[in-house]
Order: structure tokens, then C-alpha cells, then sequence
């Protein structure tokens, strides 16, 4: 059975972009008669699994969805020109060219189909002096034109088209989707037979046209978010007996039973003399169709087989583990079950570095060392997600321990690498089941994978704040709009004048009040959105140089720096030109936290050089706090070391901080870098860090952050009062 277990990036956002808004209608393009993807019923409505995926999509942010259905080819030029904005299609090299995927939303693999089932079987490889009908601008034609086949290639408006071609004798042979083919083939009762074992699997994914990349990110984030909250999976089981083929059914083949026996019992009512020979004629016909019926209820029963398991590991399948599981709680409501959710994490690698069939003999080998564990139930997902359900409390030492070992590939001995996402003794509510227990599951193997350790254990502490799902929102919908700033006073010990500020940045929320940096920050830095208020920092920073007059009276502001900015190559040239400015590159400081530096320390070390070779001058923010050191950051073009607060505010009374603050000020001097302390909130503490020849201090005892009027109004004030008693450093 295909399937699709995509890892959460647990990021749960519902969002729109910034830069381009999400549009409403959000417009879908798709073919007219694709089933059981999308189709268009007798009435004109579209219908299929994807309609459905497309409408959830949009149901979860409130937009109105769009649906046109048309000739195959038209629905991709439709999303090209923008008459349309997504479609649904299988993913290649040379649609990767023109379209931008999300993550793959169903696998589709490809058939042979002839009138024939006694043609020799065929592979898409030898198709020579063949006839062959295909899906015009499908997939099929793409492939097969790639790879120059010496068939002749007969294209149709779609795949209903391509398998009537072979019924007609137009082409020898239809090369087309076979969850579609099948489908067709058994509503339409075409004679057509498949002549081929599946091939080319590819993922089927939702796609906009290069050049969106706002839409793509939002669209990328509603496919998890559909994941996360399990509404994918109630969509895939309405849609599996459409997708996945069922056999006939016994009614079926009782059916035809009568059929046939009803004749010959009225014929039998014509005389005496026929009835002998019409009871053998029976007799037989019957011990016929038992043979075919005790033939068709095994092959039902290895469908239902299929149905329920992965083919590869022959482990229960992600609803059939679900089902059991529920099974077991409804069984026993008093019992709380433990579930470990195991991922691969390297299948795509080992796809990369040796091949498809190694990364699955790889899945099969450890399906087989799941099921030799000590365990209730076991599950494979597919993709690579595996299950377990026990009756006591899962460790996840133990379970890594267990499961960490060389797997033999043929030739290839190779370790599985794994993250474990944990849930012990759930305590489900009313009306919880398996379904929550999995949720749960999933959500610890997310973090577990964005946290590179080996396993989690679920808590609610995991579960995504809806405050910060509403700031997230919010941010991506008005950007910067609710956000001000505020400048921090920096005092120089030798002038005891203030020429420097620091740029402080403070989101007033309509619905939730002042927000604090510390609760914001993390999460843009996790979604990646940083470096947009970075930009919106510089203007703003820039713009009150200029109104105020400071900027020409060389007053200097420094502002935070997030890591990943320096990754960005749009944010760095944007500041290259700002510096541009006489007045910026004298004014424009800029604050990189320790731990940045060595992120990516051949990059950040280009980047940096890039920048003050432009004019930037760089601060260790929060110095001390990382794992570099001084003799690290003397390679980097880092002028001024920022003593972290939590070193400062109490070193009076911890002989420790004592010491690392007065050391590094020494060291600091001796690499040629001038040194603030920040967090001075008494004159006691001031006195110190003076002694220790500081250069420069921030904290309340000088000033708290300030309003560009407040700071104008603080820059006129005479410090001489509130610095009386405080004894000049000594040189």
C-alpha cells in the first residue's frame, strides 16, 4: 500500500507570508478526469482524494478554495501564467525547473496496460516497434522523450483516452498512472490487463510555480500542519478503498453463481430426459466456481493482508496499528499505554550514496529487529517511521541501546541512525485514543530530530503555545507594525560622557500587550524571519541618526545581530549599501552573540570580514556565556568584547564572576578590543568594573532603555550628580 509519513517540522504555524499575502480564492488547477485524484463527477462538481486535501488546506485558514479542473495540459500552464496558484503533480528533475513542491503529499507508481494478458511483460526500457499511448505533457510522455524510447509515442488528452486507444487497436500499449488505470479500467469495464510490475514510484506533491516562494513556504507549512493534527490521515482512509484497488466481492461472484445456475434449473423444468445431463452439467459448473471462489477468497485475504501491512516489513500499517491499538484501550479502559515512535534518519543518504534498494533493504532489516523486541504491538508507517506499543514505561537509553546495531545489506554492514520520540503511560482523556497516543508520538520524534538527540520523552511542556501560534501569525500577517524601539545608554568611563546607545527592539501586541524580546526573538529566529526585523532595525536606527541629528554629532548605536542573518546574502548586501553612508558607517554598530561566531566559522568569518571591510563594527554580545574564547575570536574582525550580565550583576558577591569579569577585560585589552560591562546596576558595581579599567558600562544604574524623546532628553542631563563619588579609573 502507498503511504506517506511525513516528519513533523513541528513548527505548527498557521500562517500567511509576509512578503505576498495569501491569495483568496486560493486558486487549485488540476485534470477533469484523473480518479481517484481529482476528477469531475456527473454533475460537474470536482471530487477526489486531492480536492479534499486542497479544501482542508484552505478550511484551516479560512480562505476559499477554488478548484478548476480542465484538460491536463492547461491546468500546468494555468499555474505558469498565474491564472492559477497550485497544482498537484507527480515530482521530477524537470518539473523541479519550473515548480517549487512541497513535501510529497502521495506515491504513484506507473503500469503497462494491453488487450492482451498473455503479451509477454513489458518494461518501459524495451519499447521498441510499440505503439504507445500516454497522457499528453504527462509524466509518462516526459520520461519516456528523455530517455529517447524507440517506441512511437501516441499522446491522449488523458488516461481514460490512452487505455481506450489500446482497446481500439489505435496503440499497442497504454504507459500510465496505475492507480488511475485501475480505476478506470474496472468503471469502465474495459478488457484491458496490466502487463508490467509497477514501476517508476514517484512522489505526488502539491506545486506553485517557481518565483513564489512566499506561497510555497505557507503551502509547505499547511501540508505538516494537516499531518500534526491527523486531518491528512482521516482523509487518506475516506479515499483508501478508491486509491488502493479492491478485489471482487462475494456478493460478486454469488452473483454470477445465479447467473449461471438459474438457466440450466429452468432448462432442467423441460424434461425428465435433460435432467441428467443437466444435474452433471451443474454439478460441474458448481465444483468450478467453488474452486474459483476458494481461489478468490485467498486472494481477498491477501488483499486484505496488503491492506492492513507495509509489503516491505510486514508490519501492521499505520491504521491497522491504530485500530488494534484501540482494540486494546477499549479492552481494558483502566490501562495506559507506553508507545516509542522510532524515525530513520538517513534513508535519504543512503538513497544518495548507494540506492533505492539499499535504503529499503535497510527498512526491512530493521522491521525485522523491531518485531524481535520485547513489545504488544509494532508498526511500520512507511517512510521510515516505525512503532512500538508496550504495557510498561518505555526508556530511551534502553531503547537506543537495543535497537543500535550494524545491519548486514547484502555486502554493506550499515549502522541505522534514529531518533526515538517517546509517550509512557498516556493518559488519555474522554474520548482520546490511539489516534492522540500517536499525535503525541509524532510530536516527540519532531523535536527529538530538530533537537539532534537521540530520544524524547512527550510532556505538554512540547506542545506549541497558542500565543506563540498567534504572535507567529501575526508577525507574518503585519511585520514589523506593532514594534518600536528603544535605546539603552552606554556610559564612557573616560569622557563619563554617553555616546553610544544600545537599539532595543519591543513588540506592543493588540491582543496580548508589550510582548518581550525573549519570548519573540527564539521563535523568528526558529521560523527563520530574523533577518526581516533586522532590516526593519537598520531603517528605523537610520532614520532617528538622521531626524535627531545624532548620526552628525557621531553618536553610535549598536543592534542585535541574529546568527542566521549572516546567512542571508540579501540582509548582508542591504547593510553593505546602508554603510554606503559616511554618517551609518561611523554611527552603526552591530551585536553577534558569542555562540554565532562558530556556527559556521568559515562563512561567518567571510561575511564579517565582507561587512568591515564596508565600514560595520562588530560587539561580542553576551560574551563569556558560549563555548568559544578569546583566542578564538582574535581571528574574527571583532572589535568591542560585552561582558555578559550574568557575570557582572553579581560579582561583588561571587568571587568567580569576580575574577572572569577582571580577566577578561585584561585579555580583552591585550587582543586590541575595547570592553563593555553589561547589567551595572549599582554604584558599588560601577567602581569595580572601573577599577578593572572597563571602558564602557550599560545597565539601570546609568539609565534604562528610553523613547528616542527620552533618550534626546537624557543626552542633555549632566551625569555629574548621579556619578559624584565614583573615582576615575586608574591608567
Amino acid at each position: 500500500m502507498a503511504s506517506l509519513a511525513m516528519a513533523m517540522a513541528m513548527t505548527m504555524t498557521s500562517s500567511v507570508s509576509l512578503a505576498a499575502p495569501t491569495p483568496s480564492p486560493l486558486v487549485f488547477s488540476g485534470s477533469d478526469d484523473y480518479p481517484p485524484f481529482q476528477w469531475l463527477d456527473d454533475s460537474g462538481e470536482p471530487r477526489g482524494f486531492v480536492i479534499d486535501l486542497q479544501n482542508a488546506i484552505a478550511d484551516q485558514q479560512n480562505l476559499e478554495a477554488e478548484h478548476r479542473l480542465m484538460n491536463w495540459d492547461r491546468a500546468i500552464k494555468a499555474v505558469e501564467t498565474g491564472e492559477a496558484d497550485v497544482v498537484a503533480l507527480f515530482v521530477s528533475e524537470e518539473r523541479e525547473e519550473r515548480f517549487d513542491f512541497t513535501a510529497p503529499i502521495y506515491h504513484v507508481a506507473h503500469g503497462i496496460y494491453a488487450s492482451s494478458p498473455d503479451m509477454i511483460q513489458k518494461n518501459p526500457d524495451d519499447l521498441s516497434s510499440m505503439r504507445v499511448a500516454v497522457v499528453e505533457g504527462g509524466y509518462a510522455q516526459n520520461r519516456l522523450i528523455e530517455n529517447q524510447t524507440q517506441g512511437e509515442l501516441i499522446p491522449q488528452e488523458d488516461i481514460i483516452s490512452a487505455l481506450l486507444a489500446v482497446a481500439e487497436g489505435h496503440a499497442d500499449i497504454a504507459l500510465v498512472a496505475s492507480h488511475t488505470a485501475r480505476h478506470v479500467i474496472a468503471e469502465e469495464a474495459l478488457d484491458i490487463h496490466q502487463v508490467s510490475p509497477p514501476f517508476w514510484p514517484r512522489a505526488y506533491a502539491f506545486a506553485v510555480s517557481q518565483g513564489r516562494d512566499d506561497l510555497h513556504a505557507w503551502l509547505e507549512e499547511q501540508v505538516g500542519l494537516l499531518q500534526a493534527k491527523g486531518t491528512y490521515f482521516e482523509i487518506h482512509a475516506d479515499w483508501l478503498s478508491e486509491m488502493e484497488w479492491q478485489p471482487s466481492t462475494w456478493r460478486d461472484h454469488l452473483r454470477t453463481l445465479a447467473l449461471i445456475a438459474l438457466p440450466l434449473v429452468l432448462l432442467g423444468i423441460g424434461g425428465y430426459l435433460w435432467s441428467w445431463l443437466l444435474r452433471r452439467q451443474v454439478s460441474r459448473k458448481t465444483r468450478l466456481l467453488s474452486r474459483e471462489l476458494e481461489t478468490r477468497r485467498s486472494l481477498q485475504n491477501e488483499l486484505q493482508y496488503r491492506v492492513e501491512h507495509d509489503m516491505l516489513t510486514g508490519l501492521p500499517n499505520r491504521n491497522a496499528f491504530i485500530t488494534k491499538l484501540d482494540g486494546l484501550i477499549e479492552a481494558e479502559p483502566d490501562w495506559s499505554p507506553s508507545v516509542a515512535l522510532i524515525q530513520l534518519v538517513n534513508l535519504e543518504q543512503l538513497i544518495t550514496a548507494f540506492s533505492y534498494q539499499v535504503a529499503q533493504a535497510l527498512q526491512k532489516a530493521f522491521g525485522r529487529l523491531m518485531a524481535s523486541q520485547d513489545g504488544l504491538l509494532f508498526g511500520d508507517f512507511g517512510s521510515g517511521l516505525f512503532a512500538i506499543a508496550t504495557r510498561k514505561p518505555l526508556e530511551g537509553n534502553d531503547i537506543v541501546r537495543r535497537l543500535t546495531e550494524p545491519l548486514t545489506l547484502g555486502a554493506v554492514d550499515l549502522d541505522p541512525m534514529f531518533v526515538v520520540g517517546i509517550v509512557n503511560e498516556a493518559n488519555l482523556a474522554e474520548g482520546d485514543g490511539a489516534d492522540e497516543v500517536i499525535r503525541c508520538g509524532v510530536l516527540a520524534v519532531s523535536v527529538a530530530r530538530e533537537s539532534h538527540r537521540r530520544w524524547v520523552t512527550y510532556s505538554t511542556d512540547l506542545e506549541p503555545d497558542i500565543d506563540d501560534l498567534l504572535l507567529l501569525q501575526d508577525f507574518r500577517r503585519h511585520g514589523t507594525r506593532d514594534m518600536f524601539l528603544e535605546y539603552q545608554p552606554k556610559l564612557d568611563i573616560e569622557t563619563r560622557q554617553v555616546r553610544d546607545a544600545e537599539a532595543l527592539i519591543r513588540w506592543r501586541h493588540p491582543t496580548l500587550g508589550i510582548v518581550p524580546p525573549g519570548r519573540f526573538i527564539p521563535m523568528l529566529e526558529q521560523a527563520g524571519l530574523t533577518h526581516w526585523i533586522t532590516r526593519w532595525v537598520i531603517e528605523e536606527t537610520s532614520s532617528m541618526l538622521e531626524r535627531t541629528g545624532l548620526g552628525a554629532r557621531g553618536f553610535r548605536v549598536s543592534l542585535n545581530l541574529a546568527p542566521q542573518d549572516l546567512m542571508e546574502p540579501e540582509l548582508v548586501d542591504f547593510i553593505i549599501q546602508r554603510l554606503a553612508s559616511p554618517m551609518l558607517a561611523c554611527s552603526l554598530w552591530l551585536e553577534i552573540t558569542e555562540t554565532g561566531f562558530i556556527r559556521d566559522a568559515s562563512r561567518t568569518r567571510d561575511v564579517l570580514s565582507k561587512l568591515h571591510d564596508a565600514g560595520a563594527r562588530f560587539s561580542v554580545d553576551d560574551f563569556g556565556t558560549g563555548y568559544s574564547s578569546l583566542s578564538y575570536m582574535s581571528e574574527f574582525p571583532v572589535d568591542e568584547a560585552k561582558i555578559d550580565k550574568s557575570f557582572v550583576g553579581d560579582m561583588l558577591t561571587n568571587e568567580r564572576h569576580l575574577i572572569i569579569v577582571r580577566s577578561t577585560i585584561a585579555l580583552a585589552h591585550e587582543l586590541g578590543l575595547t570592553v563593555t560591562a553589561e547589567g551595572v546596576e549599582d554604584k558599588e558595581t560601577l567602581q569595580a568594573v572601573i577599577a578593572m579599567n572597563c571602558d564602557t558600562v550599560q545597565g539601570f544604574f546609568i539609565s534604562r532603555p528610553l523613547g528616542e524623546e527620552s533618550l534626546l532628553s537624557f543626552l542633555d542631563r549632566d551625569l555629574a550628580n548621579d556619578l559624584s563619588g565614583v573615582v576615575t579609573r586608574q591608567t
